[in-house]
């Protein structure tokens, strides 16, 4: 799990999931404000040990490699993600992310391809069980084709155009 410790990027979810597969969970992320101490210590704290660990904010370098080596990222938010860095910087590292589907997290995630994308908690554990058998050199592929600093520029560049295009046309016709 990478993220915000706070209600709405889903730790304790995280947690739970984890516990429920038998499976080693490794946290990282901020927990500066009182909301996120608050939840930290009633969801995910009580919880640590037998396979559960908090390593606080971490490096990027330490980052990078605590991706590269996990079987996925979860992701079980429960809010509208507008966009969800820590899902590119997972998948940037040829780790697939399971997620909940909400905000923008299936716009991000390739179904099958890049990660999976679940409606509720319950349908983790497939998804996660599943994910362990993605290639990590597809799934590393498939976000560089996506949403690599060249693609996003040239994708901004062309709304730029589009927009700046409709909005010429209906002057030059004015004027005509």
């Amino acid at each position: 799990f990478l993220g915000r410790l706070s209600p709405e990027k889903g730790a304790g979810r995280a947690v739970q999931v984890a516990r429920e597969m038998g499976l080693p969970l490794r946290i990282a992320g901020k927990m500066h404000d009182r909301e996120e101490r608050a939840y930290f210590a009633s969801e995910v704290a009580p919880y640590l040990g037998e396979g559960v660990e908090y390593l606080g904010e971490v490096s990027h370098e330490d980052k990078v490699r605590l991706l590269q080596r996990a079987r996925c990222t979860l992701f079980p938010i429960d809010w509208e993600e507008p966009f969800g860095l820590a899902m590119i910087e997972s998948m940037a590292c040829g780790t697939p992310v399971v997620a909940i589907a909400r905000g923008a997290v299936r716009e991000v995630i390739s179904q099958g391809e890049s990660g999976y994308v679940v409606e509720t908690v319950a349908d983790m554990p497939a998804a996660i069980e599943a994910a362990g058998d993605l290639d990590t050199a597809a799934v590393r592929d498939e976000v560089e084709s996506r949403f690599s600093e060249g693609r996003m520029v040239r994708a901004y560049l062309d709304a730029f155009d589009r927009l700046l295009g409709e909005r010429a046309a209906p002057a030059a016709a004015v004027g005509a």
